[in-house]
């Protein structure tokens, strides 16, 4: 084929997006869902995805409960998040439905940095381990 461009001999592949988006579910049980609750629950897991870009899916369920020994500690919010390499699992039981996705945020937050902060450690310790070591020749 003289003449004519035929393009690229390789195929050509685009760049996969820097930032991917996770996967969010929200639910309530015995409560309707305050738009605020879901602003804040979102905006929340976005700051804990913020730079890493590692978590899958994350899971949030609101429950009141209606269980007359319980008290006054009637809201319980439940997160699950898949990470690359683990699952994490908060639930914490407050007064009000703002204190435990408060709670549980920063109970997870907690989680995933110490997760995280094992991760790098356990990359420095296989590249340490990888480095070529110096061969002395015997002539």
């Amino acid at each position: 084929m003289v003449g004519k461009d035929v393009g690229p001999a390789m195929p050509v592949f685009e760049a996969r997006p820097e930032e991917k988006s996770m996967d969010i579910r929200t639910e309530s049980r015995n409560v309707t869902m305050a738009p605020q609750w879901q602003e804040e629950i979102e905006a929340r897991l976005q700051d804990l995805q913020d730079g890493h870009n590692d978590i899958l899916h994350a899971r949030m369920i609101l429950e009141r409960n209606r269980h007359h020994n319980k008290g006054p500690k009637i809201a319980m919010a439940r997160r699950w998040c898949n990470v690359r390499g683990g699952t994490f699992t908060a639930s914490k039981t407050e007064e009000t439905f703002e204190e435990a996705i408060r709670s549980t945020f920063n109970a997870m937050e907690e989680e995933l940095r110490t997760f995280r902060e094992k991760r790098k450690q356990r990359a420095r310790v296989e590249s340490a381990r990888r480095k070529p070591s110096r061969r002395v020749r015997f002539d």
